[in-house]
């Protein structure tokens, strides 16, 4: 997020107004909703009914920003522990969740990227390409294509935090390159809240194509194997690989299609096209000189970096999910491990230039120490919350409670194969908006198996579109680690998120409505 004087230069007086009063709304909810939600006679137990009122105050803290997100995140476990519903050992575990690591790593990772110059040089490499042929609006769409392809194969995690430097350094060389050749038209300060726009537009659709990205292969995220296995294990179904890139693949490209046209039309950039663009870059990209040592070292810790995080989906592709190299690949190369294998690689090699220390000339590592503590730790505390506070909602049976309760309203509805689809799809997209997906996953599945069993309704689709739906959460940064990642880039605001991700979301229902009608009518 902007820090509080960026902002107010970044966007209009009526907006600044508007967030100020949303902050101030979001001090009084915060603790009137803790209050009432205590109060509230909830036929819950004691831990889930505090720790509701403990997640209606962080969601309206995070709704309104009125305190910093990191904060707010911190602020859930904390008050578990006070309240009792769960120790300090207990509360504060995911905070050293593998995926807090895959996050300080592939951090390190993009700093290590941006000192080098390598990502100006790629976002420059990529902008001088000819079919992109000087359109800020086919830039956008070659790095949300990006991410989704290669979300397709390893974590999404991992894409979105090896792109997003390029995706900011491709929107810095674009608004710092548009001056007189934005058709003629020189760029001013008037149209640098168009551009920062523009950026928050990038950002976004490379956070949401690897979301999708990753929902169309069995190994693209970790809720499609989960479904998998539960289907085999409970309802006697097996979906092969491509039984599932069948389904999921169409699914995610019509979603692509919709985030893409979103985007492109809700985050325009202030000039269609900047003549003469293509050769400006390329005067920039020649005048980088060649590669340098540094670049190439970075580059290299780059690939093995990638080839780690795809390696244990290789040895199960070729191997098979019983050999021992597979077995250990999924435990030994753990994307956390690879991230912090690459951080600590990075501070360690040298870039091929030297400083003068006490009379002595020593090397420079690709990413020195004090570089790698200006990462952004405020991401790392609010997803470190996140999953905290969602660990807690399965503990305590909350996440059950809310999912039976809501299944439960609904009635004679859920007797129904569409109607129970319908039901469970809206449900888990909502769930996901605040709460793990693979936890989500694991706690949905098994309930919503055997609703459909005891209802005579075939569990397969509901099953299917269930799992799709965990990866359209896009409201918040706290939603799936791509949200994250680009939100700590401090270039998106969170109202801007919220308003872009509930449209989406209100697409990924009917979308997954019409892929859930057609397997119905196929089983």
């Amino acid at each position: 997020m902007l820090e509080a004087a960026g902002e107010e230069q970044a966007i209009s007086a009526g907006e600044a107004r508007f967030n100020a009063l949303r902050r101030r709304v979001g001090l009084i909810a915060a603790p009137v909703g803790f209050v009432a939600m205590l109060a509230w006679p909830l036929q819950l137990e004691l831990e889930a009914h505090r720790l509701a009122a403990i997640t209606l105050a962080t969601v309206i803290l995070w709704v309104t920003e009125a305190i910093p997100l990191s904060a707010a995140a911190l602020l859930a476990p904390t008050l578990a522990v006070l309240m009792s519903v769960a120790p300090a050992e207990v509360a504060f575990a995911p905070m050293a969740h593998p995926l807090i690591f895959l996050f300080l790593g592939g951090f390190m990772l993009a700093r290590a990227l941006s000192l080098q110059g390598l990502d100006r040089r790629a976002a420059l490499w990529l902008l001088s390409r000819r079919w992109i042929a000087g359109s800020p609006a086919r830039a956008l769409v070659a790095i949300a294509l990006t991410g989704f392809v290669f979300s397709m194969w390893i974590s999404n995690t991992a894409t979105a935090a090896m792109l997003v430097p390029v995706a900011t350094g491709l929107c810095a060389t674009i608004a710092s390159t548009a001056g007189d050749e934005a058709d003629g038209a020189g760029r001013d300060d008037e149209d640098a809240p168009s551009f920062r726009r523009f950026t928050e537009g990038v950002l976004l659709a490379l956070a949401y194509s690897c979301s999708l990205g990753g929902m169309t292969t069995p190994i693209g995220t970790a809720p499609n194997v989960i479904a998998i296995g539960m289907l085999e294990d409970m309802v006697g179904v097996r979906v092969d690989f491509f039984a599932w890139m069948r389904f999921a693949l169409p699914t995610a490209l019509v979603s692509m299609v919709v985030v893409l046209g979103w985007a492109l039309w809700r985050f325009r950039a202030p000039v269609e096209r900047m003549r003469g663009l293509t050769e400006v870059v390329q005067r920039q990209l020649a005048a980088l000189g060649p590669v340098t040592p540094g670049e190439r070292r970075v580059s290299v810790i780059f690939g093995l970096t990638v080839l780690g995080w795809l390696t244990p989906s290789l040895l199960r592709l070729v191997l098979g999910e019983a050999h021992p190299w597979t077995r250990w690949g999924q435990v030994g190369l753990e994307e956390g491990v690879v991230a912090l294998l690459a951080a600590l690689a990075l501070s360690v090699l040298p870039s091929g230039a030297a400083r003068e220390r006490g009379g002595q000339t020593e090397p420079i590592p690709l990413l020195p120490w004090g570089e790698a503590l200006r990462i952004d730790w405020g991401t790392l505390y609010l997803l470190g919350g996140g999953l905290a506070l969602g660990k807690l909602m399965f503990s305590t049976g909350l996440a059950a409670a809310l999912a039976e309760g809501m299944l439960a309203l609904a009635g004679p509805i859920t007797q129904h194969p569409f109607g129970l689809l319908a039901i469970a799809t809206t449900l888990m997209i909502g769930l996901t908006e605040f709460t793990s997906n693979t936890a989500t996953t694991s706690m949905m599945l098994p309930v919503l198996i055997a609703i459909a069993s005891a209802s005579g309704v075939d569990p397969v689709p509901v099953a299917l579109c269930v799992t799709l739906a965990a990866s359209y959460a896009f409201m918040l940064p706290v939603a799936t680690p791509p949200n994250a990642i680009v939100y700590g880039t401090q270039q998106l605001r969170i109202d801007t998120m919220l308003r872009f991700g509930f449209v989406l979301d209100i697409a990924g229902v009917v979308i997954l409505l019409g892929l859930g009608l057609i397997l119905i009518g196929a089983s």
